[in-house]
Order: C-alpha cells, then structure tokens, then sequence
C-alpha cells in the first residue's frame, strides 16, 4: 500500500492582497512624503495619503481580478 501524498495547501488569493496591501502602502507613504516636503500641512498630506492608499488599493485588486479571470 501507498500513503497518498501531502498536498500542499497555498492560499494565492491571500498572497495577491498581501502583495497589493504592500504596493499600496508604499504609494501612500510616498505621496505622504512628497506633499509633507512640498509644504502641505501635515493633516492634509495624511488624507492625501489616505485617498492614495484606497485608490491604488482598489486599482491593484481589480487589476489581479482581471489578470486572473483573463479580463
């Protein structure tokens, strides 16, 4: 007799939004930090900041539900 073999379990989909969280992290401390240097007050950078973090957010997701489900 044969024991069957593990099959490994790996969760893609939690893979791709941690990767898209990352990304949209990134952009939004990078438009944080641009507009903090370029003179915006502080609490108006963070809901730059803010606006960025949702708005690539929902751009990477759509985009990897497009790549994946071949548009």
């Amino acid at each position: 007799m044969s024991t069957p073999s593990p099959t490994s379990a790996c969760n893609h989909r939690a893979l791709e939004v941690t990767a898209v969280l990352f990304f949209a992290t990134t952009v939004a401390l990078l438009v944080v930090c641009v507009a903090v240097v370029g003179g915006m007050p502080l609490l108006s950078a963070a809901g730059a900041g803010a606006s960025a973090l949702v708005l690539s957010f929902g751009a990477g997701i759509g985009a990897v539900t497009y790549v994946r489900h071949g548009g």
